[in-house]
């Protein structure tokens, strides 16, 4: 039923690209390196962790920020992360990337990537690195490089437009990408198993391929962070695109009994502190848990809470599976060629 309103939304889409690819919608340049970490696939895909990782490695080398729409905000225009920012203000995934920022880098929103990027330029007129989160689709700004993410059990490849699907674009957007990243793989042998030719089929070029795992660390609260164990009776709050994953993790090591499952960017209130606090009442040998995105909304809630204790969060980065030195080559020769262009 919902198959015309794709058909329509992909004309559309693609009549938008076509603009771009011709030049009758103009890309803008900007006197900084862009990476463009994105996918074709609406929600899920570890966009956030990947950007992290990126922004692990390159702000230890580079004076870089990151810019992102901010989505979930209740605030527009441009906004430069500082100690006062909250989730209403940046967002929660720019909020957790600030978090985890150590002053190493810079973290801004804006929903205009162009502005975002000449506001960053006045703040910090020595900037040499940007990525942009979540950007795929946003061609008003030139980039260096694109990234393409796409989940190992839910690829781009097997999925159809919005609304009947929750692809943002046809499928031939991939030919854009100049490298691509498959999250969410569990062992190597699944990267054995995955076809390549799916991706080419669609990017139209035989371009680089690479395999990531989710890396889940110890939980933590604002006391100690340590390994979950068996005795463990965990109480699971999320508010993410796809629990899966996590809910797998969690059940390997200690006992799920209850999740509560909201939606992605889940904005979270007092009631739901209750109900959660009302559930620990009934299980007194028990945890709460949550995601590290959930937990930059969840903390200014509870930070107050007599039982805060009991509350923890799980950190995940990410493992890249063999040719890691590869994927910062390609990435540092496209830096290093940009860099001496703007000398």
């Amino acid at each position: 039923m919902l198959w015309p309103f794709s058909l329509l939304y992909g004309t559309i889409s693609t009549l938008r690209n076509w603009c771009y690819d011709i030049g009758l919608f103009t890309s803008y340049d900007v006197p900084v390196v862009v990476i463009c970490v994105g996918n074709i696939k609406a929600g899920g895909t570890g966009k956030t962790p990947f950007t992290q990782y990126l922004l692990n490695h390159y702000s230890t080398i580079y004076k870089t920020a990151v810019l992102s729409r901010g989505y979930g905000r209740k605030t527009k225009g441009f906004i430069l992360a500082d100690a006062s920012s909250t989730a209403e203000k940046i967002g929660d995934e720019p909020l957790q990337l600030f978090l985890n920022s150590d002053t190493l880098y810079q973290v801004a929103v804006c929903e205009d990537r162009v502005t975002g990027v000449q506001q960053l330029l006045k703040y910090n007129p020595d900037l040499q690195l940007i990525i942009l989160d979540d950007a795929y689709q946003h061609r008003k700004i030139k980039r260096d490089i694109n990234i393409l993410l796409t989940e190992f059990d839910n690829p781009f490849f097997k999925d159809q437009l919005l609304p009947g699907g929750r692809l943002r674009e046809e499928k031939a957007g991939a030919k854009r990408a100049d490298l691509v990243v498959v999250t969410k793989t569990r062992s190597e042998k699944q990267v054995s198993n995955f076809s390549l030719n799916q991706i080419y089929q669609y990017s139209g070029k035989t371009i680089p391929v690479f395999f990531t795992g989710i890396e889940y660390q110890n939980i933590q609260n604002i006391n100690e962070n340590k390994s979950l164990k068996k005795e463990d009776n965990v109480i699971l709050i999320t508010g993410i695109a796809n629990p899966k994953p996590l809910c797998s993790y969690i059940e390997s090591k200690a006992t799920i009994i209850e999740h509560v499952s909201c939606k992605d960017h889940y904005s979270y209130s007092l009631a739901d502190i209750n109900k959660l606090e009302s559930l620990l009442a009934l299980n007194k040998d028990s945890l709460i848990l949550t995601t590290e995105k959930d937990w930059v909304k969840i903390y200014p809630l509870i930070k107050d809470d007599p039982n805060l204790s009991n509350w923890y969060y799980l950190p995940i980065g990410i493992h890249v599976y063999a040719e890691k030195e590869l994927l910062f080559s390609l990435i540092d020769k496209r830096i290093t060629k940009r860099l001496n262009r703007l000398k």
